[in-house]
């Protein structure tokens, strides 16, 4: 089975547990990254043949936009480059999930307790993420050049740059709501409290406006106005997971 995860518990015993001897050990991990490849080209295939579809759901972002591709085989490179694309954002939870499961063997339950629900966040704000971009951030970012220049300039569109400038939006989106989940990982390693994170709030507001500029290809006041507000938000909650976290004894 593609994904069946294999103990790295084998069978040189020290005392009352048993350990992975380093062959077994780099085995495992060649092991491990072969399946990633292997389940890549398959999403790599999947996607390419479904690449009308996920044209389709870009150009959903905004109506009223005409695209045309400047030369003949533009569109067939940008399919493989959407394609390869959108398969490495898809595996890279499994990635994150494979990582934790090759060192789950070595952790203690507490610290198994700590990286399975940092998982679990990160993936659920990996979908927040990609929703927020394709909900908010791209049509606010894509609607204010529309409508700076619809009373000016025929709007017809390289879909080459509409992508590229999308999948800049769609990358900093899902980079920055892992903030939180970076926040309770320095917690644990005793980097920072809750304490410290509510103490450096006014520092925040100014990193996380330099911080929307440089993740966001344009230079309009919207969509950088929208990374802003959303940083600080994640920021914010990452702090009150801290406090909680403190509150319930996990962290000390």
């Amino acid at each position: 089975m593609l994904f069946k995860f294999k103990s790295s518990i084998l069978n040189n015993q020290i005392g009352s547990k048993i350990y992975m001897g380093l062959t077994e050990h780099n085995q495992e991990l060649r092991e491990r990254l072969f399946q990633l490849i292997i389940f890549l080209v398959f999403l790599v295939g999947l996607c390419f043949s479904q690449t009308k579809i996920l044209a389709q759901l870009l150009q959903g972002v905004i109506e009223g936009i005409k695209f045309f591709q400047p030369s003949p085989d533009e569109y067939f490179f940008l399919s493989f480059k959407l394609s390869l694309s959108t398969a490495l954002v898809v595996e890279s939870p499994i990635v994150i999930l494979y990582a934790i499961c090759y060192l789950f063997p070595a952790l203690l339950s507490r610290e198994k307790f700590a990286f399975g629900s940092l998982f679990l966040l990160s993936f659920v704000l990996f979908f927040a993420g990609s929703l927020y971009a394709y909900k908010v951030v791209a049509p606010a970012a894509l609607k204010f050049f529309f409508s700076y220049t619809k009373d000016i300039l025929e709007p017809l569109w390289s879909f080459q740059d509409y992508v590229d400038f999308l999948w800049t939006l769609f990358l900093g989106s899902i980079y920055s709501f892992q903030i939180p989940v970076i926040q309770i990982l320095l917690g644990f390693i005793g980097f920072c409290t809750s304490k410290n994170c509510f103490n450096w709030l006014r520092y925040v507001f100014l990193i996380a406006t330099i911080l929307a500029a440089i993740i966001t290809p344009s230079t309009d006041p919207i969509t950088q106005v929208v990374f802003t507000i959303a940083i600080i938000i994640l920021y914010l909650t990452g702090s009150s997971f801290l406090f909680a976290l403190e509150k319930i004894g996990i962290l000390s």
